[in-house]
């Protein structure tokens, strides 16, 4: 019995020290020892991450917005000159040209139809324009911007017997005060003033200014 005991005391620790010997060298096995330019490497890696992640945070952007519009134009045929107010709605898409100061920007504005007992005047335009924008204090920015314009006008006095139906082309200048309220949504006001760089048109000169709402994307 007793030699039993010995061989079984034997068989154990024999077990017990070839099972530790395995799980060492499993581990050393897996164990990968890092030089100094893996290190290196890994951490430039890291760091060029970080970098594309922070530079696409503050990379260009899509912009769509809408806005109210009130616009004032001269107008100028058969020997008369007379204004006309009219409002409307601005649809606009752009986006930002390498940086987010400077952008670029497509607008389409429809002011309708406003029908009297003698007059009809409606009014459509379209407008592409270049700009830069800029923190003043806080969550409020300005803009400067300037491009073309084409302007559709239809105008009909049966009384006077004046009758217009052209799309003039123009020279557009703009200028904005906005407050960014998050980082994707900006409100403020935009004043455009426009003149006719053709001769002679019945639409000679405008001017607008529109309440507008602007998304970042």
């Amino acid at each position: 019995m007793t030699k039993l005991k010995t061989f079984q005391f034997a068989f154990v620790s024999l077990f017990t020290i070839c099972s530790s010997t395995m799980v060492w060298a499993a581990s050393a096995a897996e164990y990968q020892e890092v030089g100094y330019d893996d290190l290196v490497n890994e951490l430039s890696q890291k760091k060029s991450s970080y970098e594309q992640v922070k530079k696409d945070a503050n990379g260009p952007q899509s912009h769509i917005g809408i806005g109210y519009v009130n616009a004032f134009t001269n107008i100028s045929t058969e020997g008369e000159n007379f204004n006309r107010r009219t409002t409307g709605v601005q649809l606009s898409a752009g986006r930002d040209l390498g940086s987010r100061q400077t952008y670029a920007e497509a607008i389409f504005r429809n002011y309708g139809s406003a029908d009297s007992m003698n007059e009809e005047f409606s009014l459509r335009e379209l407008e592409g324009k270049v700009g830069y924008t800029n923190q003043i204090e806080g969550l409020w920015n300005y803009s400067i911007s300037g491009g073309l314009s084409a302007r559709m006008m239809k105008y009909v006095n049966s009384a006077k017997d004046l009758h217009v139906d052209e799309t003039t082309p123009s020279v557009v200048i703009s200028s904005g005060l906005f407050a960014q309220l998050n980082k994707h949504i900006s409100v403020g006001i935009e004043g455009s003033a426009r003149t006719a760089f053709v001769n002679k048109p019945a639409d000679k000169d405008s001017f607008d200014f529109a309440f507008r709402l602007n998304t970042s994307l």
